[in-house]
């Protein structure tokens, strides 16, 4: 009896782990009488949309930003893998008529002993999944697998860097409370509060090695372009701006000796229009001129552009005439990256983290998807005949078809398109 209860035991623990290094590798079994798991495709309600557009033709280099996160997609309860989804995914990017992709990798500073956001204290190492449940870094034969879905259809990829200060993974917990938003904003101010001249000079090394060893990477792999700014928890430089310029400077000059491919870099794009970004000043930089590409990111119609009536298509158009004029003014032709979020007056209040469901301010939004057509239409119109602006690369296309109700996470609020009208409208004026 004992014997045989220790063989069904023993069963049954040879399968937990069968199905364990499955789900870890994403290995998927063959067709057969048994149930697919979950992790090896699902697949999602395909829309297509009818828009009212009248497109016509714009000269500026046309580019995608894939949606940043990459691993077990979060979108699909953390189970299928972005990396099962590049074949399709650029696929669709291509048939949009897009002529560059861009892809996030992640970047975290792990420290020594206690966080200390003043502290020298830490190295940057390799995002993982198991850290926060979220991202995880790109290996290198994931790497070589997005170059060749992208060169095989014509299409230019680059790679944009995500970097993580304030550990998100341990605020996953009181996300259950709808907190994961203000709790990570509150450390990232407190990360951002000041740096002193030995931090800086200390993160422009580790930075610049991180970005050095990826370049080498980069250049055997086939990248055809790579960020040097750091996104989504970028440090500030307050009160040692020239310092951190030249830094800047001797980063772009050492990593060229490395990588061949074009090297890109963030405008702040309130350090560009106003000349400052809280207490950074921006006017002491330019940096970004020694960059092949210089991109401006925009969310939403900048403050000083939304008028009381908030008419969409003047607003833009105020906006970017503006850009075009700033970039003549100091001789630069740069890119804009235009991400409008899908709810009610998202073009004017920014995007939101879609995945603090929990959080009762996100559950109110109010999903509008006409809004984010008309916002991509009239930056379409606005842009077109800009001669300043070389490139418009838009963002963010995710790596699936998931939309809520379907999953968890509030896509449809999110500043991303696929899968929503604006996909279509994007399609009919990059294919004009």
């Amino acid at each position: 009896m004992k014997k045989g209860i220790l063989i069904v035991v023993g069963v049954v623990f040879l399968i937990i782990v069968i199905v364990a290094i499955m789900f870890v590798f994403s290995i998927c079994p063959p067709k057969g009488p048994w149930p697919t798991p979950p992790w090896c495709g699902k697949d999602f309600t395909r829309y297509t949309y009818e828009v009212d557009a009248n497109p016509s033709s714009i000269s500026q280099i046309k580019a995608v930003n894939m949606y940043d996160t990459w691993g077990r997609n979060y979108n699909m309860g953390m189970v299928e893998t972005t990396q099962a989804n590049i074949e399709s995914s650029f696929e669709r990017v291509k048939k949009l008529g897009a002529q560059e992709v861009y892809v996030h990798d992640f970047d975290r500073a792990i420290y020594d002993g206690k966080t200390d956001y003043k502290s020298t204290g830490y190295t940057f190492v390799d995002e993982t999944f198991w850290n926060d449940f979220r991202d995880q870094s790109i290996s290198n034969d994931e790497l070589k697998k997005l170059v060749d879905a992208a060169h095989s259809r014509g299409m230019k990829i680059g790679i944009k860097r995500n970097i993580a200060f304030v550990n998100i993974g341990n605020f996953i917990l009181s996300g259950i409370k709808g907190n994961i938003s203000s709790d990570v904003e509150k450390d990232y101010k407190e990360f951002n509060n000041y740096h002193s001249e030995e931090w800086i000079r200390d993160f422009f090394k580790k930075w610049q090695d991180r970005l050095v060893e990826k370049g080498k990477i980069y250049q055997e792999i086939g990248i055809d372009s790579m960020s040097i700014s750091p996104q989504f928890q970028n440090p500030t430089f307050v009160g040692h701006e020239e310092l951190a310029n030249q830094l800047w400077k001797n980063l772009i000059a050492e990593l060229r000796s490395n990588f061949k491919g074009k090297i890109v870099v963030d405008l702040d794009v309130y350090g560009f229009v106003d000349g400052k970004n809280g207490n950074e000043d921006w006017k002491k930089y330019d940096y970004y001129k020694d960059a092949d590409i210089v991109e401006v990111r925009i969310y939403k119609i900048l403050e000083k552009y939304q008028s009381s009536s908030q008419n969409i298509k003047d607003d833009i158009k105020k906006m970017i005439d503006e850009l075009d004029l700033k970039a003549k003014e100091i001789g630069l032709k740069i890119s804009v990256f235009f991400a409008p979020s899908s709810y009610k007056n998202g073009l004017y209040k920014g995007p939101v983290e879609f995945l603090d469901v929990r959080n009762q301010n996100i559950k109110n939004l109010e999903k509008d998807y006409n809004e984010q057509v008309i916002g991509f239409d009239s930056f379409f119109n606005a842009v077109k005949d800009k001669t300043n602006i070389e490139r418009i690369n838009m963002g963010n296309f995710a790596w699936d078809d998931a939309l809520d109700p379907e999953v968890k996470p509030k896509i449809s609020i999110s500043a991303g398109f696929r899968n929503k009208p604006a996909e279509n409208l994007i399609e009919l004026w990059f294919l004009k």
